[in-house]
């Protein structure tokens, strides 16, 4: 299990956006730049403020909460993400390959074709209401709890 502590900012309904609470460099973090993974978010965009996770603890707004998200659920989610277009693309060009267009036309449009139905894909089983893949709030903290534990060592 992956686990972060966080602060509840609102709650909507099963659900509780929340904030990760900052916390100080670790043994596995550079003692000037901070958290690695952190320096490597911020390469390649803005990390997000707040967050959407499952409440089936029923936590409130200012509550100190540790999120949890199962390590198999993150690979999972990354197959997915990333295998499912992938091998729609090739497989919408192997058999674009077979369309009677002139040239390397048939390919790509079979290629772009089988991409983007790939994403679409992804897309409807985004809407789907059960997600087993969600990170959830899996515990309350005391209001005096400390977050200095490094992201990266929390893994249990």
């Amino acid at each position: 299990m992956i686990e972060t502590q966080a602060q509840v900012v609102r709650t909507d309904g099963d659900y509780a956006w929340i904030k990760i609470r900052p916390h100080t460099p670790c043994g596995n973090c550079d003692s000037e730049k901070g958290c690695k993974s952190v320096a490597i978010t911020r390469l390649f965009g803005q990390a997000q403020d707040q967050y959407r996770v499952r409440n089936p603890l029923a936590a409130q707004a200012g509550e100190l909460v540790t999120v949890g998200l199962a390590e198999q659920a993150l690979l999972s989610s990354a197959l997915w993400a990333y295998g499912l277009p992938m091998l729609l693309l090739l497989l919408g060009a192997f058999l674009g390959s077979w369309l009677p267009l002139a040239g390397e036309a048939g390919t790509l449009a079979g290629a772009a074709l089988g991409f983007i139905t790939g994403f679409l894909c992804l897309k409807k089983q985004a809407k789907n209401p059960i997600h087993s893949n969600e990170p959830a709030i899996i515990a309350k903290l005391p209001a005096s709890a400390a977050g200095s534990s490094c992201p990266s060592s929390r893994t249990i």
